[in-house]
């Protein structure tokens, strides 16, 4: 999966076990580039990206 903010492919997985984030449905994912962290979850149907923390300005 490339990384919404810069395109990089170097993400690192994370395992959150909190309300609301579970790793089989939505797993979060953090870009080894930017800092940016995202999970993709479902509403209506539809992919949406859910930013958890934004990029670091570089």
């Amino acid at each position: 999966m490339k990384c919404p903010n810069c395109g990089d492919r170097k993400e690192i997985d994370l395992d959150m076990h909190s309300e609301g984030f579970t790793a089989e449905e939505s797993p979060v994912k953090e870009c080894g580039h930017c800092g940016l962290v995202w999970r993709v979850k479902i509403e209506a149907g539809h992919p949406v990206i859910d930013i958890i923390k934004p990029a670091v300005s570089q």
